[in-house]
């Protein structure tokens, strides 16, 4: 009787993370730009308490805070959109280079004695595919930053709720305080990941930046502020960021 009920209980799990799983995928659209609008009201609220601190009334450090997002955002967009424009222009030409450099990998294999034959390596590894891979990147960012007006408007609400808060948690919950406590403490962790990162994630992009102007490859600049944006997630940002530019 036990291992029927561990069996039905296994079976209710799995049954309710797929369908978590499905509803996240089918929200996708309205997902992401809801995370990323969570993530940019947590790493603003620290500019939001050091203003309140000066005396600055909330509306206006809101106000400033989202100005400066927007600058960003645009000047993003328009950096995405023009490189994005130029380098599906160029594709043909950056396949021919692709196909042109796998064709020397296959002869240094060839004087090592390991015979590859082209045909068949070509197969497995198609140029095409491979700029592919980074143009379908470029249009998923531009997908993100499409979402603008709806990130923005979600951000001003949390940073404007933020103040108040406390005082519904206190309405909420029955220990009020220790759970203030909890998500302070939570808040707390984060913001000083997120200011280490910053500063780990822009010297990376301005070191990639140097490094690619250095040689001599295309859209140096987007490639730069993909990795300081990419460098925010943990274990593969910087691998992800690193993928586009080396094809």
């Amino acid at each position: 009787m036990e291992l029927k009920s561990s069996t039905a209980k296994a079976f209710v799990i799995t049954a309710a993370v797929v369908v978590v799983l499905a509803g996240i995928k089918a929200a996708s659209a309205i997902m992401v730009p809801f995370l990323l609008s969570i993530f940019i009201a947590i790493a603003c609220s620290p500019l939001i308490n050091l203003a309140s601190r000066y005396k600055i009334p909330r509306w206006l450090s809101v106000t400033l805070v989202i100005l400066l997002i927007i600058i960003f955002g645009f000047m993003l967009a328009g950096l995405v959109g023009q490189s994005l424009g130029e380098f599906r222009q160029n594709l043909p030409n950056y396949q021919a280079q692709l196909s042109v450099e796998l064709a020397w990998v296959i002869e240094q294999l060839a004087n090592l004695n390991i015979i590859v034959d082209k045909n068949l390596f070509l197969s497995y590894f198609d140029p095409a595919v491979a700029m592919s891979v980074a143009t379908n990147f470029l249009s998923g960012m531009g997908g993100v930053l499409s979402n603008v007006f709806l990130i923005i408007l979600t951000v001003i609400f949390m940073l404007f709720e933020a103040e108040s808060m406390p005082r519904r948690i206190h309405v909420a919950l029955s220990d009020p305080g220790m759970k203030m406590h909890h998500i302070d403490r939570f808040l707390k962790s984060v913001n000083d990941y997120l200011a280490i990162k910053s500063l780990v994630s822009l010297g990376t992009g301005a070191f990639i930046g140097v490094w690619l102007y250095a040689l001599d490859v295309d859209h140096f600049m987007l490639w730069a502020v993909l990795a300081f944006l990419l460098n925010f997630i943990p274990n593969i940002g910087s691998i992800i960021a690193a993928v586009p530019a080396v094809l």
